[in-house]
């Protein structure tokens, strides 16, 4: 899944911007700003006044964002008490150990990229715990305790638990249902049945049009899936297959916006418009790609090799 990851981060002159994983979230800067001045203290009175969906676009921009590692890891040392300051060291770690790790399949991984993997895996695991143990409130603990644990291969089970926790606290909480979706991706700990299962289930009973990314999700990762194992009559076949074609046309006909978790709005558009653009439906794939409004996500566009807004627009 991390192909062209880490060339899609890379800058270089003249390049268009690197792929902001914060969506463009207007107080990015401002929260940056407050590490860079170690004000931990309004960091975190601010953070705790957060919705659900800005917590996770800054955990996104902030946490995932390489050049703060090391501003994270100092904030965490000196306030070990502090579950935000866990959170957020929790996430860096996750991030720092899936660039260890290397986009290469699993198989492929050096033994010594897969022992920094692993600690750096393990040291995030600890200070989610901390996080978890110190506020049992904040989702996004949860949420990134999954894919965390997801690379440890912890059971499902387990894994399952914090997701239920994550969704008692905020039902429709998307980047949970991200994590444990991924969490049960062929690929990784489930199969093709469990991924749609969840799915459809969880966008059936959660009752909110935002998680119609998850069926969005599990068509691209059944496609992608195929692709990775070489399957290459089925992945021929996919983009075909009118049956699929029709859920997704039926599935954007009928989308509506709604006012909870508002920022993360744009993972619909872009896993509609990738999935519109591979169905050969161009004029709603550009459609949607307007709705983006250059709100670009790694994925699903990392997996045809577009790498920022300008050749999303050019599609």
């Amino acid at each position: 899944m991390l192909n062209k990851l880490f060339k899609i981060f890379r800058k270089k002159e003249d390049d268009e911007p690197a792929i902001d994983l914060s969506l463009g979230y207007t107080r990015l800067n401002e929260f940056k700003e407050y590490l860079l001045q170690a004000n931990y203290v309004l960091f975190e009175k601010e953070y705790e006044k957060l919705d659900w969906d800005a917590k996770t676009l800054l955990n996104e921009g902030i946490g995932l964002d390489k050049s703060f590692a090391d501003i994270i890891e100092k904030w965490a040392k000196q306030n070990p008490g502090s579950y935000i300051a866990r959170l957020f060291a929790g996430v860096s770690c996750t991030g720092l150990a899936w660039i260890a790790r290397s986009a290469a399949a699993g198989k492929d991984v050096s033994a010594s990229r897969a022992e920094s993997f692993l600690e750096l895996l393990e040291t995030a695991a600890a200070h989610l715990k901390a996080a978890d143990e110190l506020n049992a409130e904040d989702a996004e603990i949860c949420a990134r305790t999954i894919r965390v644990y997801m690379g440890l291969g912890v059971e499902k089970e387990t894994v399952s638990g914090f997701f239920e926790a994550a969704t008692d606290i905020e039902p429709n909480h998307l980047m949970a249902h991200l994590m444990m979706i991924n969490y049960l991706t062929p690929k990784w700990r489930g199969s093709i049945e469990e991924m749609y299962e969840f799915a459809n289930r969880r966008y059936e009973e959660a009752g909110s049009s935002l998680l119609v990314v998850l069926i969005l999700f599990a068509i691209t990762e059944e496609w992608k899936y195929y692709d990775m194992m070489d399957e290459k009559e089925k992945v021929l076949a996919f983009f075909k297959n009118g049956e699929s074609k029709s859920v997704v046309m039926d599935l954007y006909a009928g989308y509506t916006e709604e006012d909870e978790g508002k920022l993360l709005i744009p993972y619909a558009y872009n896993y509609f418009a990738f999935l519109l653009y591979m169905f050969n439906e161009k004029d709603m794939a550009r459609q949607a790609i307007n709705k983006i409004n250059g709100k670009i996500t790694v994925y699903p566009w990392a997996y045809i090799g577009i790498e920022n807004n300008k050749e999303l627009l050019s599609l």
